[in-house]
Order: C-alpha cells, then sequence, then structure tokens
C-alpha cells in the first residue's frame, strides 16, 4: 500500500511528489497515461507572469507573487539535483494593449500593480525602442513588469521527471487511472494495469481530472481549453524581454534565437494538433508587433488542453477524506507549481489545510 497515489504528472502531481518526498519517508507513486500531444505542462510558454495576470489583489494573486520567487532558487536545486538548465529568465515582461479599446484597462492594471510595486513603469514609444533594441512596433499603449520572468516549460517538466526519479518515487508510465473507490481505511486505484491501494489520494489530472470523480459533484466544473503554439527563429532578431498583447498573444524569447508564439483558446476543445486558421492568427498577429518575424522560420507547432475553471479559479480541495483535487490552474500551471507542491505536501502531511489555499476550496455534494 502507498501512503500517496497522486494522478498526473504535469507540473502540478510532481511539484506535489517531489515536494512530500523531501517531507516524510513516505511511499509516493505517481501514474501516467502519457497520452502524446495532451499534456499541458511540456507545451506552456514558460511565462511567470505572477503580475501580468492579475489586476486585483486577491488570494490567487499573492499565491502567484509567493511562487514566482521560488523559481531562482528551485532552478538551481533542480539543476544540482538533476543537470538540467530550465534556462530560468529575468528579462521582464511588456505588456501592451492590442486595440484602443484596452487601453483603458491596461491603464488600469498599470495603477493597481504600480500601488504595490514601483519597478512596473508605462513604456512610451522611445523608452519601448530602447528597451527592446528597436524590435518591437510601439501599439496603443505598453507597462514595463520587470519581475515577470520565464522558464523553459519543457526542461522544468523534464527536470522535476529527472528528481522525483532520483528521489525514488514509483512512476507508472502509460496508466490510465480507471476509477476510484473509498474503502474503510484507504483508497482503491484500479488503473488500466492493475488495482493500487493508497491512504492518500491527489488527483492532479489537469482538463480530465472530473472524469475520475462522477461521484462527487464538483463546482465550478472543469473544462479544457486547447491552446495552439508556434515556434518560430530569426537569427537576427535581438529581444529578450516576453512581449504579451491583451488579446492573448504572446512571445517569449527562449535561447538559440528562437522565440515561443502562443496562444490560441479554443474552449471545451480536447482535439490533437494545430488548425491552419489559429497557425495563420499567431504568426500574423507576432509578426504585426514584431516585424523580423516576417522573415522567421516555423520550427516546431503544437498544440495543449490547459484546464480551466469560471473566473479562472483554480480548485485546491480535500474532496473527501485524504481525497485531495488540485486542477483549473489554466494559464499558471508553471508559475504556480512550486508553492502549490509545498502548500499541499504540508496539508497531506499535517492533515491541516494552510491558510494560503483556504480560498480555493470545491463547492460539492457528495453522492456515494
Amino acid at each position: 500500500m502507498y501512503d500517496v497515489v497522486i494522478i498526473g504528472s504535469g507540473v502540478i502531481g510532481m511539484s506535489i511528489a517531489r515536494t512530500l518526498s523531501d517531507k516524510d519517508s513516505l511511499s509516493i507513486a505517481v501514474i501516467d497515461r502519457d497520452v502524446p500531444g495532451l499534456h499541458a505542462s511540456y507545451k506552456a510558454g514558460g511565462m511567470l507572469g505572477a503580475q501580468n495576470e492579475f489586476v486585483q489583489d486577491t488570494a490567487l494573486y499573492q499565491l502567484a507573487l509567493r511562487s514566482r520567487d521560488y523559481f531562482k532558487s528551485l532552478s538551481q536545486d533542480l539543476y544540482k539535483e538533476t543537470n538540467i538548465n530550465i534556462d530560468y529568465q529575468e528579462y521582464g515582461l511588456i505588456k501592451m494593449a492590442a486595440s484602443e479599446d484596452d487601453i483603458e484597462c491596461l491603464k488600469a492594471q498599470y495603477h493597481f500593480l504600480n500601488q504595490r510595486d514601483r519597478s512596473v513603469t508605462t513604456l512610451s514609444e522611445n523608452s519601448l525602442k530602447d528597451l527592446c533594441n528597436d524590435s518591437i512596433e510601439f501599439n496603443h499603449h505598453a507597462i514595463y513588469i520587470p519581475n515577470d520572468g520565464q522558464i523553459n516549460a519543457s526542461k522544468y517538466t523534464k527536470a522535476l521527471l529527472k528528481s522525483i526519479n532520483n528521489k525514488g518515487i514509483d512512476r507508472l508510465y502509460h496508466t490510465e487511472v480507471k476509477s476510484l473507490k473509498r474503502l474503510k481505511d484507504c483508497y482503491k486505484v484500479q488503473t488500466s494495469h492493475s488495482i493500487l491501494l493508497a491512504k492518500k489520494v491527489v488527483v492532479a489530472g489537469g482538463a480530465w481530472s472530473n472524469d475520475l470523480l462522477e461521484n462527487y459533484q464538483i463546482e465550478p466544473k472543469v473544462t479544457g481549453v486547447k491552446g495552439e503554439v508556434l515556434l518560430l527563429e530569426h537569427k537576427h532578431l535581438n529581444l529578450k524581454q516576453t512581449l504579451f498583447m491583451t488579446n492573448g498573444c504572446y512571445i517569449v524569447p527562449k535561447r538559440g534565437n528562437r522565440f515561443l508564439i502562443g496562444a490560441t483558446s479554443y474552449v471545451d476543445d480536447y482535439s490533437v494538433g494545430t488548425s491552419t486558421e489559429g497557425e495563420q492568427w499567431l504568426f500574423n498577429k507576432a509578426a504585426a508587433y514584431i516585424p523580423l518575424l516576417n522573415s522567421s522560420n516555423i520550427i516546431h507547432k503544437w498544440s495543449g488542453i490547459r484546464p480551466y475553471t469560471d473566473h479562472k479559479w483554480p480548485i485546491m480541495d480535500e474532496i473527501d477524506n485524504g481525497l485531495f483535487l488540485v486542477t483549473g490552474h489554466y494559464r499558471n500551471g508553471i508559475l504556480l507549481s512550486p508553492i502549490i507542491g509545498k502548500l499541499m505536501s504540508e496539508w497531506i502531511v499535517n492533515d491541516q489545510p494552510p491558510s494560503l489555499i483556504k480560498d480555493f476550496k470545491a463547492k460539492r455534494s457528495v453522492h456515494l
């Protein structure tokens, strides 16, 4: 019997497993169904947009700020453990209004952020030109958030995987969980290959988490939002700052003069692959803001499914005795993963929810 079984091996599930292994001598298994093309963690832009995404001082905003602060030391720790460099960068983020209709909203966000962090500034056309080596076309209104950095999401996911393997955590590949059943003093986890018993279970299956919890009417509902991404290469584009537009298009500079362009959003869409329409939208929008990208090469294209709830408010809750649900982080799964790993592992070990996580409960009625 395992002490903890974690269903889902994205960055959330692996962060919980990794932190749990450091806290106590627990027997832990992470289950991964390994369906190619569906995992969001490998496909993410890697932005650490703790300020970019928020316009109000909420519990989620505070969680995001704290989690962002972990990444510098986390990147160093993971490198020591795994010899994988997750490419942590601190060049900041430029947020720009995509249309005149978005200017007032962006100005309001600037005032909110600047009141709490004076390093957040507005950008004129000239200051934008100086900051980005004249690579970005000034469009309506822009602000600069110097503390919102980025990592390489694929390398981060691989580093977490190698870390939990090094720590002796069992990882079940190509294994789909068919059902969960509460027994007297544990949970029966029926998989496609065998039956596992666990004292505690964490469901961290992203957009598919609700599928395992049909006996629990979880609210808010979690659905999948498909996002398409392009990776472009341009040898002469010298840009280090991430550019995020209010229409959802972003350009994230990566090593080797490569630029990750994202992301479309298709609600309740679980399909795999990119569409011609989506690819054209991404390429045209990116090139409109950064003209040099018109002559770039498309190196790769892919899609991922992000777990979404109403109001973009995640769920982190114990929905039954020893049964935890952690999902709904939408575009912030990478960003929030370190602090979620810390807080959820504390909850699992101590049987008490940390105060920082109390606002993320699921409303539910249970039918057993």
